[in-house]
């Protein structure tokens, strides 16, 4: 039977997990990244050591680091200082390298970014209308507030942000979570890099301008009616964008361009 050996009862055995060198640290990835997607191996479990796994494997150690520091930069594990590597699926993380990536290759423009923060934030306010808590509401309320009250840059790129994230989580839907969180972050993040004013009076002020429209939309949630936060959404997606649109390196950017590349690295890499 291909791919399995037998002894000399026919009794099948299960292929060896060691590997060739040539490929080694690759197949390792794909090894233990299908076992932590498929919770073969558990979230918070604490993977072998390297030496185990160089012995599991018959790799060296290098290469064991190399195929734990890829899990690592995939948003699969984390190592802990004088603990080891434990399965820590970062769904956030993963999401954020893969926009990254495809945004790059793709040459996506601002107004796809726009445009798709815009549909996912329709499908949140469905889902949100029904499954949000009080806790919930009372958290973006909070958040609408912030961005009338900034006293710095960081306050801002903190606020505004913050404000879709819990819009998002509201729905309690991972997936568009991990979307919403990574869009607006890269909005927010790619608007303070491009924009040449970029002093503190003017985010304050433009944040405190822009807080109605945020404190509309978390209102129309706290009353659980579709069509008023449909249409909160509606003066929201077309006052906001606009300050993006009024920036023209921002506004005729591309995201292959080399030069905004740190700015997707630094959200991907979760800073």
């Amino acid at each position: 039977m291909p791919g399995r050996r037998t002894t000399g009862g026919d009794v099948p055995v299960p292929p060896s997990r060691g590997v060739t060198r040539k490929t080694a640290a690759e197949q390792i990835i794909e090894q233990l990244r299908t076992q932590i997607l498929t919770g073969a191996l558990a979230i918070g479990a604490k993977l072998p050591t390297e030496r185990e796994l160089g012995i599991e494997f018959g790799v060296s150690s290098p290469t064991v680091r190399e195929a734990l520091s890829a899990l690592s930069s995939m948003g699969l594990i984390e190592t802990r200082q004088g603990s080891g590597a434990y399965v820590a699926p970062n769904l956030s993380r993963i999401i954020a390298s893969a926009m990254g990536m495809l945004m790059q290759l793709e040459n996506v423009g601002l107004d796809d970014l726009i445009g798709l923060q815009s549909v996912l934030n329709r499908y949140a306010a469905e889902l949100a209308v029904s499954r949000a808590t009080d806790e919930d509401i009372a958290r973006l309320l909070e958040q609408a507030e912030a961005t009338a009250n900034c006293t710095t840059l960081e306050d801002v790129t903190t606020a505004v942000p913050g404000f879709i994230i819990a819009f998002a989580g509201a729905a309690h839907q991972p997936l568009l979570d991990a979307l919403c969180g990574f869009l607006v972050t890269l909005l927010v993040q790619l608007e303070v890099t491009s924009y040449k004013r970029t002093s503190v009076k003017f985010w304050r002020d433009w944040a405190k301008e822009t807080s109605q429209y945020r404190l509309a939309i978390a209102r129309a949630l706290e009353r659980r009616d579709l069509t008023e936060l449909n249409a909160a959404l509606e003066t929201f997606h077309h006052a906001v964008p606009d300050r993006l649109h009024s920036i023209p390196a921002l506004r005729n950017a591309r995201m292959s361009d080399p030069a905004l590349a740190p700015v997707l690295a630094r959200i991907v890499a979760g800073r």
